[in-house]
């Protein structure tokens, strides 16, 4: 028992103290074309950082990427290929209330790995605006999932944007983004 008293606060404070050992780099020079690189086909480079500045930002953003991937093919595209948003579809109101929880995941995780574009330069300078569109998709999709008012070209115009932005992903910032779809229960 004493043991267990003791390694649990070593461990939690060693967890602290490697979290905080950032290696001092600065991201102001990231945040700071935020808003310029939306109109532009692509990133310019003052907008992009010249070196990356957090650590594993690729691995972290093909993480959040897939999941966000992931989280819209299963509960959002394959019930509405299978015809589940239909009006009168059995099944219709758990996959309205999974497809909007999915959404709001989607987006959650998209945003994070949104940000983690802008700390590497190779994805800053390929996936920047991409990524803010499937993000304001995402956002936008979940909306009209909460309330029910939902469009299905809106649906298959979101799908060909994730679409997109995985070969973007894949072909300009050698970002292999694998899906991994988390369980909604039910």
């Amino acid at each position: 028992m004493f043991r267990r008293v003791l390694v649990l606060p070593v461990l939690l404070l060693a967890l602290v103290a490697a979290s905080g050992c950032g290696g001092g780099k600065s991201a102001d020079n990231v945040a700071a074309g935020r808003g310029a690189a939306a109109s532009s086909p692509a990133a310019s480079p003052s907008s992009c950082p010249t070196e990356t500045t957090k650590h594993f930002a690729k691995t972290r953003f093909a993480a959040d990427a897939g999941l966000a991937f992931g989280a819209f093919h299963r509960y959002i595209w394959k019930p509405y290929q299978a015809g589940s948003f239909k009006q009168g579809a059995d099944g219709r109101t758990k996959a309205f209330a999974k497809a909007a929880a999915a959404g709001l995941f989607a987006a959650n995780r998209i945003n994070a790995a949104r940000k983690l574009i802008g700390a590497d330069p190779k994805l800053c300078k390929a996936l920047k605006v991409p990524a803010e569109k499937v993000a304001g998709m995402f956002g936008s999709l979940a909306a009209k999932f909460k309330s029910g008012q939902l469009d299905p070209s809106e649906i298959g115009s979101v799908g060909s944007a994730v679409d997109g932005l995985k070969s973007d992903a894949k072909n300009q910032a050698g970002a292999n983004i694998q899906e991994k779809s988390p369980n909604l229960g039910g």
